[in-house]
C-alpha cells in the first residue's frame, strides 16, 4: 500500500452532498475517533460513475471501507478530525433569523414568535424540543401556520421549477394530466388516429389514458402494464367527473340533471384492452399482428419504460410521445449524452432521447408543453409517410 493511502473501516455516521461532484461521509471506526472523508469528481479523485455507486454505498449506518488519500492539489488543506467527547452543535444557517453565540439553554419564552419550526409544522414533532429556538404552534394556529407553511413550499417550488420556455403561466391541476395530454394527442397525431390507428398506452397503470381515448373519443387503446390494477367503479366515477369538468372549463352544476345523466354513461362504446407484460424486444416479436393496429405509442409519467417506449417504437417504426418524469440514473449508467454527461436529470433525458438516431424513418424528434402543474415537457416523433 502506497505510504499517502490509507484504509478506514467503520460505520458511516454521517453523509451529506453538497453538490453533484462534491460530496461526504462522517466515519466512525471501532474505538477510534471519528473522521471526515470527502468524495469528488472535481480534481479528477473520481469518475461521475464511481462517484455516484460511493454515494450509494455510503449509506448512514452502513460499516464500510474506504481508500483514503490526500487532495490531489497541495494547496487543499486536509482535514482534520474532530475527536472531543462532547456534541458539536453546527452553526445556524446564514439568513438564519437569529444567531447562537455559544451553546447555551434556550427556553420556549425565548423562542422566535414570528416563525414556527419546519419539523414542527411538517410532522407535527421536533427532537430539539423545548430547545428549539423556533415558534411550535398548536390548536388553530398550528392549522393556520401549516396552511401558510404549505403555500410558501409550494411558491417556491415554483419559482425552483420554472421553465423560461414553458408558455403556460396558469396551469390547470395535476389530477387532469391525463386527459390534458390526451387532448395534445388528438391535435398532433390527428392524420394516424383518423386513419383508424389504435394507441400503446405504456406503463399505464389503471389505464386513464386509454379510458379517456377509448370511451371518450372512440380510439381504440391497449394498455400495457405489468401489474393487474383493480379497477373499482369510484374510479371510473372521478375520471368521468374530471372529463366533464375539463370540457365545461370550470365546476359544472353536479345537481343538474344532464349533467347527472351525463355522469352515468360514456360517449362511446369502444372499451380499452388490457395486456399485463412488459414493454421490450419480445413484446415486439410476440405480438406483430397487434402492432399492426397500432400507430403510436404513448406513456406520460412512465418512470423507467419512458426509454423503452422511444426504443420500442423507433424500432418498429412508429410515432411515440413521452412525458418524462424520474430517470433512475443508478440503474442506467450506459446512457450518457453525446458530449459525455451521464443521464442523471429529467432535462438531461430529454437531451437523450432528442439525441437518438431517426435515420431509415425520417422525422424529427420535437417536444412541446403540456398545460398542467408537475412535469409536462412532452417529446415526440411523427416518422414520415
Amino acid at each position: 500500500m502506497s505510504p499517502h493511502l490509507t484504509a478506514i473501516t467503520g460505520q458511516v455516521r454521517l453523509r451529506r452532498k453538497l453538490c453533484k461532484a462534491l460530496f461526504f461521509i462522517d466515519i466512525q471506526p471501532d474505538n477510534e475517533p471519528k473522521s471526515q472523508v470527502f468524495f469528488r469528481t472535481d480534481d479528477g479523485s473520481l469518475g461521475i460513475v464511481d462517484f455516484q455507486e460511493s454515494f450509494r454505498a455510503c449509506r448512514p449506518g452502513s460499516v464500510i471501507t474506504v481508500q483514503v488519500f490526500p487532495p490531489n492539489d497541495p494547496s487543499e488543506q486536509e482535514v482534520v478530525p474532530y475527536t472531543s467527547r462532547i456534541a458539536f452543535v453546527q452553526d445556524r444557517a446564514l439568513g438564519g433569523s437569529t444567531i447562537r453565540e455559544d451553546v447555551v439553554e434556550i427556553k420556549p419564552a425565548n423562542r422566535n414568535e414570528s416563525t414556527p419550526c419546519k419539523y414542527w409544522i411538517n410532522k407535527n414533532k421536533c427532537e430539539r424540543g423545548d430547545e428549539c429556538s423556533f415558534q411550535h404552534p398548536t390548536g388553530k394556529a398550528f392549522d393556520t401556520a401549516r396552511v401558510k407553511w404549505l403555500e410558501e413550499r409550494e411558491k417556491n417550488r415554483k419559482i425552483a421549477t420554472h421553465d423560461p420556455e414553458d408558455p403556460h403561466t396558469s396551469k390547470k391541476p395535476h389530477g387532469l394530466r391525463a386527459i390534458i395530454f390526451v387532448e395534445w394527442i388528438r391535435r398532433t397525431f390527428a392524420d394516424q388516429l383518423n386513419n383508424g390507428g389504435g394507441v400503446l398506452d405504456v406503463a399505464g397503470g389503471k389505464g386513464e389514458i386509454s379510458m379517456v381515448l377509448s370511451r371518450g373519443f372512440g380510439i381504440p387503446s391497449i394498455v400495457v402494464e405489468p401489474k393487474t390494477r383493480k379497477l373499482p367503479n369510484y374510479w371510473f366515477s372521478r375520471l368521468r367527473r374530471l372529463m366533464l369538468r375539463f370540457e365545461a372549463n370550470q365546476e359544472p352544476d353536479w345537481k343538474s340533471k344532464d349533467v347527472q345523466q351525463a355522469l352515468q354513461h360514456w360517449p362511446c362504446d369502444v372499451a380499452p384492452t388490457y395486456l399485463h407484460t412488459m414493454l421490450d424486444d419480445q413484446f415486439l416479436e410476440d405480438h406483430v399482428e397487434l402492432l399492426k393496429t397500432v400507430s403510436l405509442f404513448v406513456g406520460l409519467h412512465s418512470d423507467q419504460a419512458t426509454i423503452p417506449i422511444v426504443d420500442a417504437a423507433l424500432k418498429a417504426g412508429k410515432a411515440f410521445a413521452v412525458v418524462p418524469c424520474c430517470v433512475f440514473s443508478h440503474d442506467n449508467r450506459s446512457r450518457q449524452l453525446r458530449n459525455g454527461e451521464l443521464v442523471t436529470t429529467t432535462e438531461q433525458q430529454i437531451q437523450y432521447i432528442l439525441e437518438k438516431d431517426t435515420r431509415g424513418h425520417g422525422g424529427q424528434i420535437q417536444t412541446d408543453y403540456l398545460d398542467f402543474e408537475g412535469k409536462n415537457r412532452v417529446v415526440y416523433w411523427i416518422p414520415d409517410k
